[in-house]
């Protein structure tokens, strides 16, 4: 694992880079080609949407979650040898993991404000709102908090010492955690994918108080980081962004369904906390989001290995 500065340090030519094969599995595609280029080597990216194909040129292979996206590749113009449908990685990361058996038996309300350090700083103060409002309601309720291995432990106690929240680093406490949950409260992102692979249901909520906060991929969230005009420049580009999108929650953007309960705007975190209520006090509507996950997100495992074994065909 290496710190982001290090990182950059590559990119502006500051230090040797050896390495026989980036792989690209997440991030700023620009990265894993600038360090493939700095260590004169190939690189692999795995992705889950289409930007890739505008810079397809630069990868020796691209492999997907997906036969569909794999083919959206070849018919926006990367060649069809170069693709390949591998699966989903995260089926793997999850195997040894288990969800509730019945959503509407669970007892905890799960928090997942992110893995940004800025934004985990930002928003669960709002999600811990959010927790408050409901225990008033349903006092026996356990809320838990599953925290990023990238986040700083020192910034997690921080913000949630005091607030009456199970904090799960270990897998362990993470398994059973996820066992006992009635439901999900969630930012879009990789995230809800992962609850979905287990069938948990989630209520995702994008609060949009200030949009320039909402994180970016490529040029956008560099330019919103200039004085000035940056952030005026990025709550644009995320209003205009959302405007085209039918859903955003991850699991409803891929089976183009309302699999889960979505939060989008400027509800007041009461607001929000209402609407956990409604759905812990509506059993009926948590199987069904359960059932509707794992008839959506029923996939094989393998995806791990068979990167693995094209990367090492790459190299050899």
């Amino acid at each position: 694992m290496h710190e982001p500065r290090e990182v950059v340090a590559w990119t502006l030519h500051l230090g040797a880079v050896r390495a026989r094969c980036v792989v690209h599995v997440g991030g700023d595609l620009w990265y894993a080609v600038r360090l493939s280029r700095r260590a004169r080597c190939p690189a692999v990216a795995y992705v889950e949407r289409d930007l890739v194909a505008r810079r397809h040129r630069a990868f020796a292979w691209v492999a997907t979650h997906t036969e569909g996206l794999a083919r959206r590749l070849v018919q926006l113009g990367v060649p069809a040898e170069k693709v390949e449908a591998v699966g989903d990685l995260r089926v793997d990361a999850l195997s040894d993991v288990v969800g509730p058996e019945a959503a509407d038996a669970g007892r905890v309300l799960l928090l997942l404000p992110g893995s940004r350090p800025s934004i985990f700083r930002d928003l669960t103060p709002l999600m811990l709102e959010v927790t408050r409002h409901v225990r008033a309601r349903v006092p026996d309720l356990e809320v838990a908090l599953l925290p990023s291995p990238f986040l700083p432990p020192e910034l997690v106690r921080r913000v949630v010492d005091g607030q009456h929240v199970t904090v799960a680093w270990e897998a362990d406490g993470r398994r059973e955690v996820l066992r006992r949950t009635a439901l999900a409260l969630v930012l879009p992102g990789t995230s809800n994918v992962e609850l979905g692979l287990l069938g948990v249901p989630m209520l995702v909520w994008l609060p949009l108080y200030d949009p320039s906060r909402v994180p970016l991929e490529g040029l956008v969230e560099w330019v919103s980081r200039l004085p000035g005009v940056g952030r005026a420049v990025k709550a644009a580009a995320v209003r205009r962004g959302l405007s085209r999108l039918r859903y955003v929650a991850a699991v409803n953007a891929i089976a183009d369904l309302p699999l889960v309960e979505e939060e989008v705007g400027t509800a007041p975190p009461e607001a929000v906390a209402a609407r956990v209520v409604a759905l812990l006090r509506d059993p009926q509507r948590l199987r069904a989001m359960q059932e509707a996950l794992r008839s959506h997100f029923r996939r094989p495992p393998g995806a791990a290995d068979r990167l693995a074994r094209r990367v090492l065909e790459l190299t050899s």
